[in-house]
């Protein structure tokens, strides 16, 4: 042990602030990567954004381009006002509450503690002790409040939510809003029989009342959520056919073309110490924020190609045909690293001939066949859903008798667990919970 100064040389990877800008512009999807311009432009007055839509044919090299300015007339027009909340519309109706003050505050206050699903999010004593109320007229302040719409908002559980809309329909004395009211933890499990037994009914009356019951909304907020009701996919690529051949086209639509200002350009050249070394550093944020929009358009492209060249049978005939391939294949073909093309295709959209489907849907582990060859995931849980569309309602299909079945039929070689982990990601029950009586 002794003590002094030594040299010692070390190798570290440094994440530099344009590094991390680069990864991030590359996982951006093209309607998030054009508010991340709007908002570098307001911080850069070096960056100009113009319009400019970016054409490419997979079997061609050159792209055709056109561009246009934008006045600062489109840039206002593109953003846009900021839209009422579920919070806001519920405020709103609570002002034709007509409650008294201390219960219009009570109301208002429950309102802002109501969660994205509809739900309420707030205990009765927390509601209690912060407006000292009693239990009277914190549940009068409930009663005003669902009574506001659409049906079932500001509920403390489920079985509330059901209830409430089944009471706006007019059926409080259904079989419905006695199952929901008494018998929902069966439900969910599908005990139609033991329900039946308990309310002394048939099972195809608690079957059709069940039915009815799932026709109800467990989310009503998202009704009110201004994000729910914006159903739309902005595609990053789109495939199209044209004279037999598939063309790519990177959408350009929603992202602007980056440039310099030149209201600024004579001024990079000034000598004034202050002004030249504060345009300089802001010309050099433009020139990394361009090199990294190239990178990531390259990038997409190539990944793009790939997939196109691989899937010519997907695109022609549907998702049953698609073609197993790994980010880890695709990455070596294209001469990049795995990690790059995941992040490359996170969030990323593709319009196709056949749908949009999101990038990393053509990426998908490999099946074994009875014949040797190899079938992706996705054509495996296609057939799953496709077996289980057509068997006996009364007699559904257990996990086993579905891998025999595609075994057989499909010549797909999967195990029973298997079948059940893609029936459970398609989001289908077991065989006790598909049972009809009816």
């Amino acid at each position: 042990m002794e003590l002094g100064l030594f040299q010692q040389q070390n190798l570290s990877l440094v994440m530099t602030a344009e590094l991390r800008q680069a990864i991030a512009i590359l996982q951006y999807p093209c309607y998030e990567l054009s508010q991340f311009l709007q908002e570098q432009a307001v911080e850069n007055p070096l960056i100009e954004l113009a319009d400019s839509p970016v054409f490419f044919n997979t079997d061609k090299k050159k792209a055709l381009q056109k561009s246009k300015t934008t006045q600062d007339a489109d840039v206002i027009g593109m953003m846009q006002p900021a839209e009422e909340t579920m919070h806001d519309r519920l405020l709103h109706q609570a002002l034709a509450i007509p409650a008294s003050d201390e219960i219009a505050a009570v109301v208002r206050y429950l309102i802002l503690n109501i969660d994205q699903a509809g739900y309420l999010d707030i205990t009765e004593d927390e509601i209690k002790q912060r407006f000292g109320i009693s239990t009277e007229r914190y549940e009068e302040a409930i009663d005003w409040l669902h009574q506001l719409e659409p049906a079932g908002i500001g509920a403390r559980n489920l079985r509330e939510c059901l209830l409430l809309q089944l009471k706006s329909l007019g059926m409080e004395d259904d079989l419905s809003y006695l199952i929901a009211d008494t018998h929902l933890d069966q439900l969910a499990d599908r005990k139609i029989k033991q329900i039946a037994a308990a309310l002394g009914t048939d099972v195809q009356a608690v079957e059709q009342a069940a039915d009815f019951i799932l026709t109800l909304d467990p989310k009503p907020g998202q009704k009110l959520s201004s994000h729910s009701e914006l159903g739309y996919l902005y595609p990053d690529l789109s495939v199209f056919e044209d004279n037999g051949t598939y063309k790519l086209a990177i959408n350009d639509h929603f992202t602007p073309k980056v440039q310099l200002n030149e209201s600024y350009a004579h001024l990079l050249k000034s000598k004034a110490s202050g002004a030249a070394q504060y345009l300089q550093e802001h010309y050099q944020k433009l020139q990394w924020l361009q090199k990294s929009l190239e990178q990531r358009k390259n990038t997409l492209i190539m990944i793009a190609k790939e997939i196109v060249s691989v899937q010519q049978n997907f695109l022609k005939r549907g998702p049953e045909h698609l073609i197993p391939i790994t980010l880890r294949e695709v990455a070596e073909r294209i001469g990049m690293h795995e990690s790059t093309v995941s992040r490359a295709v996170k969030n990323k959209v593709i319009q196709t001939p056949k749908g949009a489907f999101e990038l990393k849907y053509f990426f998908t582990a490999k099946i074994e066949t009875v014949n040797g060859e190899n079938a992706s995931a996705q054509t495996a849980k296609l057939a799953i859903r496709k077996v289980i569309e057509a068997e006996d309602k009364a007699k559904p299909l257990s996990d086993q008798a579905i891998a025999e079945m595609l075994a057989s039929e499909k010549g797909l070689s999967i195990s029973r667990r298997t079948v059940a982990k893609y029936r459970e990601e398609l989001n289908i029950a077991s065989s006790s919970k598909r049972k009809r009586y009816s």
